[in-house]
């Protein structure tokens, strides 16, 4: 069996609507020469480096990864999969590993979308405009859809909705590297316009840009360092249209099925039988309150019918693992760094690095990672100890 391997080495920058003081190369030094003195090794110690950025078109840059992440004589992997491009990166960089490729690898993942005048207009066509017109899909109403059939279906509200993001917003204010977090009422977030019914504007993500460093290694090097390990990892993609999920047997379009696999197979790779009581810190890369609700079944954590009670109680923090205590995608959603951004924040816990957001002795954190309106699910699971 190979070594275990992990992460020795997380940093951030401030995440925030615009960073028009830096540019995209200067936040990213900033978070990868803090990852570096957090592993505390150098640049030349690197064997590989993995990217995770946006199309030209959403970050607003052309060829921004070639200008901003790669680093000459190093080997370089670039990887997009829309929000779950970050763990896409990180799973990438364990594979190289694993593949005896690399020995310590550098995960970048970087977003510029506040310098991108098209980014919305994309967003606002992302879907196929004949197959799916009648509905006209964008990433806002798809999540209206799925929240409607959770109301419609499960006796879900509004409320329910609002009361996840006030949680989240809440819980940022503890996070200093969101910029401008401020708690919101359930009141406050029913209070905000309208974008698609029922989602409002404070339930929805905000434009957000920085980026994310990790060090991923293994070895002697790894034993040597305050490592958060990888425990299992896994990752799923689903149909592209929308309207190919809403028929199939294995679930519908409010059920999560890549995530759940993912979630399975990480589970079966860490030994995890009951993620509920195994689990300490939960981040989600949930961009709308409605796909954080939609997730709490696919990982496991309470079937369908008790969905909606679970939310409750995750709403009031009376459950035995801690959900986004970052504020997670809610109150900062850089998108092409966002899922690293998850697994960062989940190995700072491990690692009880977490400043005011530290959950007393967390031991294991999952993060998860959903991109391309939930079409690529990843989890990964990691822990305080080796496995």
């Amino acid at each position: 069996m190979s070594e275990p391997l992990g992460i020795i080495g997380v940093g951030q920058t401030p995440y925030r609507k615009r960073n028009p003081d830096r540019s995209a190369a200067e936040l990213v030094r900033l978070a990868v020469t803090e990852a570096l003195a957090d592993a505390r090794i150098d640049l030349a110690d690197v064997d590989f480096v993995v990217g995770g950025v946006a199309p030209d078109a959403l970050s607003g840059i052309a060829d921004i990864d070639k200008s901003a992440i790669s680093v000459p004589g190093k080997p370089y992997l670039h990887v997009n999969t829309g929000g779950a491009t970050g763990a896409s990166a990180l799973l990438a960089a364990r594979t190289l590993i694993d593949a005896g490729r690399a020995g310590v690898v550098l995960v970048v993942a970087l977003e510029r979308m506040g310098q991108a005048t098209t980014a919305q207009s994309i967003f606002n066509t992302i879907f196929d405009p004949i197959y799916e017109k009648d509905f006209v899909l964008t990433t806002i109403t798809m999540a209206a859809l799925r929240a409607t059939m959770l109301m419609s279906r499960h006796g879900f509200t509004g409320e329910h909705w609002a009361g996840i993001a006030s949680r989240n917003f809440t819980q940022a204010t503890r996070n200093p590297l969101v910029v401008g977090a401020k708690a919101r009422t359930v009141q406050d977030v029913l209070a905000s316009p309208v974008l698609a019914w029922p989602i409002h504007l404070y339930e929805a993500c905000p434009i957000s840009e920085g980026a994310c460093a990790v060090i991923v290694a293994r070895g002697e090097l790894a034993r040597s360092r305050d490592t958060a390990w990888i425990l299992g990892t896994g990752a799923y993609s689903d149909t592209y249209a929308m309207g190919d999920r809403m028929h199939r047997p294995e679930g519908s379009l409010i059920e999560m099925v890549p995530l759940r696999r993912a979630a399975v197979k990480a589970y079966r790779e860490a030994g995890v039988t009951d993620p509920l009581r195994q689990i300490d810190v939960l981040e989600l890369q949930a961009p709308f309150a409605i796909i954080e609700a939609m997730a709490y079944p696919a990982l496991g954590l309470c079937d369908l019918e008790g969905n909606r009670d679970f939310v409750e109680r995750a709403i009031v923090l009376d459950i035995p693992l801690t959900v986004n205590p970052s504020g997670g995608a809610q109150a900062a959603n850089p998108v092409s760094a966002t899922a690293l951004v998850r697994i960062a924040e989940a190995a700072l816990q491990v690692r009880h690095r977490a400043g005011d957001r530290q959950v007393p002795g967390a031991r294991t954190a999952l993060a998860t990672g959903q991109g391309g309106a939930t079409q690529f699910s990843t989890v990964c699971l990691l822990g305080s100890e080796a496995p």
